[in-house]
């Protein structure tokens, strides 16, 4: 007797058409996109704070683009009304930033595929969720540390921009800090102007990390996950600062603006 196995076929994700129901300028280099799921699509969408969605459009010349953002929206938002906002920061070369900052309009539709990533956790009661991040890395954690602290936990966020022109979501970030108070511990980094307190002032290196450390600014023994977001050397330099002071679950995500 002969039996011919066959290899089940995981189903590919597909792209689906959604209507830009609003975008909302956060800087002057950054706008929120805001996607509406209809209802039948909605399962398709389902997603974990943490996770991303790709776009894929035709550039004038007929290239074909694809540019994957964090979701800054958390799952309750689309469940209760199918919103999906995105937070884009433009650079001038961007070919897709660009695009969302400076041409896309409401009403307009984009080819999009359902969630994916991996930087995301199940978010507990009690625990402690800290982050560090720069610039438009902030888009995932917004919705990460909103799905933390409604989830009843404790979140530390230490968020490093130039200026405090340069800061997403800082009207979001308030809201969150006057509705959960001392669950979330808020600390701004300025790169380019003075702060109260000089350990938050400057770039953010490894030696200023374990300065912040030593100081108790954060303490990182009470800290049960991190989540770290932005440029390369800055994810990779916390990183090891971390892994020199204890064991703790550590997600990374390296941010690129285009």
């Amino acid at each position: 007797m002969s039996v011919t196995i066959t290899k089940s076929k995981k189903k590919r994700p597909s792209w689906h058409k959604l209507n830009v129901s609003r975008i909302r300028h956060l800087t002057a280099d950054s706008v929120e996109v805001t996607l509406h799921v209809p209802e039948e699509l909605r399962p398709a969408f389902a997603f974990q704070s943490g996770q991303h969605l790709t776009f894929q459009r035709l550039a004038p010349d007929g290239t074909e683009i694809r540019r994957s953002y964090s979701i800054a929206s958390t799952p309750a938002e689309l469940e209760r009304d199918g919103s999906l906002r995105m937070g884009i920061k433009s650079i001038p070369t961007g070919s897709f930033s660009n695009f969302a900052n400076r041409q896309l309009t409401e009403g307009e539709t984009l080819e999009v595929m359902p969630p994916m990533g991996h930087f995301t956790t199940d978010f507990e009661s009690g625990k402690h969720y800290a982050s560090v991040v720069a610039g438009s890395g902030i888009t995932p954690i917004i919705s990460i540390a909103t799905t933390a602290l409604e989830t009843g936990a404790t979140v530390t966020l230490l968020y490093s921009n130039r200026s405090a022109e340069t800061v997403m979501y800082d009207a979001e970030l308030r809201e969150l800090k006057e509705t959960f108070g001392d669950r979330l511990r808020l600390h701004h980094i300025r790169t380019r102007e003075e702060t109260d307190h000089p350990l938050l002032s400057g770039r953010l290196t490894p030696d200023r990390m374990r300065d912040i450390f030593r100081e108790k600014l954060i303490d990182p023994d009470g800290i049960d996950e991190w989540f770290l977001c932005g440029p390369y050397e800055l994810v990779l330099g916390v990183k090891e600062v971390i892994e020199e002071t204890r064991s703790a679950e550590i997600h990374t995500e390296l941010y690129y603006v285009d």
